[in-house]
């Protein structure tokens, strides 16, 4: 009896091999369900960025487009009010009009009365070593050459090239400047380059053209005929300089298109 006992003992104990595979098949288990968990993290995390980033994307084009389509003309003095383009070296287009819009309008500077000039360009912070789409706000009606040099004020640091174009009311026609002190564009085409979320990724540019009402208004005090054509129908993605990337940026340069 002794012995039939010390033999059942002996055969409910768990031999080194049999606790081994136990460990083994754990560690699998584990392993299995750390990498799904891993791997739905990491796609959520990559989702929320994408969803984040092209909010982002969304906000600068929506507030584009609402301080073009407020933009404001009045013939007796087109000085004031004239559509202006630009280019600043290494960094993109610039492009500036009076606007009825509070669009990116701060709050120190709402004291400037009636209608303001918008001034939309990229900009260059040195000490951070980035570049950033700003706005600058002026008094529509200020002299400029009296008025003190405008604040620059960051709209996005996501975009790393900006470019616009214009359309003749007469033929439609899209041009690369604008100097016509007595006319407004048709439309503005913005095409803005956005920064990646990945490094390695080239930028995402989106191209949107915008219609300005008051074009119709300038064109009529000069007895000229608008074109008919539509807008949205003749806009196609453009090709754009970005800025230099943050390592080489004393160069001054742009990269690839």
């Amino acid at each position: 009896m002794s012995t039939g006992l010390k033999t059942f003992a002996a055969r409910t104990g768990f031999t080194l091999v049999e606790v081994m595979l136990a460990v083994t098949i754990l560690g699998l288990l584990v392993s299995g369900v750390y990498a799904t968990w891993s791997a739905a993290l990491s796609g959520w995390k990559r989702g929320t960025s994408i969803a984040a980033s092209l909010q982002r994307q969304r906000v600068v084009m929506e507030a584009l487009e609402d301080l073009t389509r407020s933009a404001m003309f009045y013939t007796s003095k087109p000085e004031l009010y004239e559509v202006r383009s630009g280019e600043e070296y290494g960094l993109g287009d610039t492009v500036s009009f009076v606007t009825a819009s509070d669009v990116l309008l701060p709050p120190r500077e709402q004291g400037i009365v009636g209608l303001r000039r918008v001034t939309v360009a990229i900009r260059r912070d040195v000490q951070r070593r980035e570049t950033y789409l700003a706005i600058a706000n002026t008094a529509a009606i200020e002299d400029e050459l009296l008025a003190p040099d405008p604040t620059w004020h960051a709209v996005s640091t996501d975009v790393v090239g900006f470019k616009v174009r214009y359309r003749d009311p007469s033929d439609g026609a899209w041009h690369d400047r604008w100097d016509e002190e007595e006319l407004v564009p048709l439309a503005l085409e913005f095409t803005v380059a956005f920064r990646p979320e990945d490094p390695t990724a080239p930028p995402l540019v989106v191209t949107r053209a915008v219609a300005m009402p008051a074009a119709a208004f300038a064109a009529q005090a000069q007895g000229q005929a608008v074109s008919s054509l539509t807008t949205t129908n003749t806009v196609t993605r453009q090709d754009i300089d970005q800025v230099v990337d943050d390592r080489i940026f004393g160069a001054g340069g742009v990269s690839g298109r």
